[in-house]
């Protein structure tokens, strides 16, 4: 037996032309589920049940093939159950076990004979985090398998190369039903790499505990690495309200929708003009922040992302920028008469549209089908030409440019917007020479009654 350890690296999966796609069959194994006290085999994480988690990791793993191993008493119930979402991918295939010439053992062999590439094996009863599957899928078969652990326990991921998996069927005794077993064998005659997982990137499900648990760590996963202050902040306010979104038949692109919408009631009440009607704006571009966290969070929990998704997103948040700058150009400009305002909010409008279409251009890039990686690869790319001036203060800097910090610094200086305007008004409207200091007095308290008003 020799069993390797290496340590394994949850980092970003590579793009565009570093990127490589490894085809392997994806076989999930539900045929032994022993979830306790529900009213189902599948107990339900982030409103999915964690088989329909596993089989939708799977296809945004890139499988080429999925296999759902199912026994005779309780594999029509899970078909029906999960047919009834509508989320099963067409290709899905169903396959009985039993402890005949259709073990598991003889199973996974036919499935090796059957194409070239790796099989991916995944106990149904736990939830992953993705790049666990990723990791699975890209296995480059450096030696007979891959199992990933966490201190000494199958975290219920195997991947096997296609030669090992053959040799499975004819030597490994047909009982064999589960991972475990299936490990007890390949230790014992094949040269296994074992990486360690850290305990919070997945979570078996026997219990309503281990249940709850599995909902804890599944808000942690919705954290970006790529997240700033501002928005691990925001995410504060936005996970819980996810939370509630899928509950409904709600999916990410309506969201992203809505929170445009709100931008635009944002801009709306900056161009009212007046402090209070400032500050309703503000408040109003603070909630747009939050609400732009929440339709990410739902495709995340939901399994629903999508390229078109994120470009939707993208497309909002620069759309919200331009209602949000026309709008204070407007306010301040209807407010205090001050055309140096249009001038101003001009630069920004145009700001705004040419940093949409150079990033658009470099999402389309550098990520190559994957647009929602653009932020983690630019800072990866920074970060590798340190010596770059440039680059270095982009780096550091680009949290002040993000659509979450945005609305913090509108809601800290409100007052500042108000005082600004006023100031626009006091200059372009300077008392005539020998003019009385009563008639300034006039002049600033109906100022202050209109911007009140």
């Amino acid at each position: 037996m020799r069993v390797e350890t290496e340590a394994m690296s949850l980092k970003e999966p590579q793009t565009g032309r570093e990127s490589t796609r490894h085809s392997h069959t994806a076989v999930i194994l539900a045929h032994n589920l022993k979830a306790d006290g529900f009213g189902s085999p599948m107990p339900e994480v982030g409103a999915l049940p964690i088989l329909l988690r596993s089989i939708l990791g799977a296809v945004k793993a890139g499988a080429a093939r999925i296999v759902v191993v199912i026994d005779r008493a309780r594999g029509s119930r899970i078909q029906h159950d999960l047919l009834q979402t509508g989320r099963l991918p067409r290709t899905l295939e169903w396959c009985e076990v039993n402890s005949g010439q259709a073990s598991l053992p003889s199973l996974l062999g036919r499935f090796a004979s059957e194409l070239e590439g790796h099989l991916v094996l995944i106990a149904g009863d736990r939830t992953y985090h993705p790049s666990l599957m990723r990791r699975a899928a890209e296995w480059d078969g450096d030696g007979d398998a891959l199992a990933l652990v966490t201190g000494g326990e199958l975290v219920g991921i195997y991947a096997l190369s296609r030669e090992v998996s053959i040799d499975l069927a004819r030597g490994c005794a047909s009982s064999a039903s589960s991972i475990e077993e299936l490990n007890d064998w390949l230790t014992s005659t094949c040269s296994v790499h074992c990486e360690p997982v850290p305990e919070d990137k997945w979570q078996r499900i026997l219990t309503e505990q281990q249940r709850l648990s599995a909902e804890q760590k599944l808000d942690g996963w919705l954290v970006k690495p790529t997240d700033g202050i501002f928005a691990r902040t925001n995410r504060r306010v936005s996970i819980p309200i996810s939370r509630q979104i899928i509950r409904f038949p709600i999916t990410p692109n309506m969201v992203s929708l809505f929170t445009l919408a709100v931008s635009f009631a944002a801009g709306v009440f900056f161009a009212l003009g007046g402090y209070w009607n400032m500050l309703v704006g503000a408040i109003l571009s603070w909630l747009s922040s939050v609400l732009d966290g929440c339709d990410g969070e739902v495709a995340r929990l939901k399994l629903q992302e999508s390229a078109f998704g994120c470009w939707l997103e993208t497309i909002c948040d620069y759309l919200y920028y331009l209602f949000i700058f026309a709008g204070m150009t407007i306010g301040l400009l209807r407010t205090s008469g001050t055309r140096a305002y249009l001038v101003w909010g001009g630069f920004l409008v145009f700001g705004a549209i040419a940093s949409f279409l150079t990033t658009g251009l470099q999402r389309h890039r550098l990520t190559t089908g994957r647009p929602e990686q653009y932020l983690g690869v630019w800072q990866k790319e920074a970060d590798s030409r340190s010596s770059n001036p440039f680059l270095f203060l982009g780096r550091h800097t680009e949290f002040i440019i993000r659509r979450c910090f945005l609305p913090y610094a509108f809601l800290f200086f409100p007052r500042c917007l108000g005082e600004a305007a006023h100031l626009g008004f006091s200059g372009c409207h300077r008392p005539a020479h020998g003019a009385t200091r009563q008639s300034v007095i006039v002049v600033k308290e109906q100022w202050f009654k209109s911007a009140e008003g």
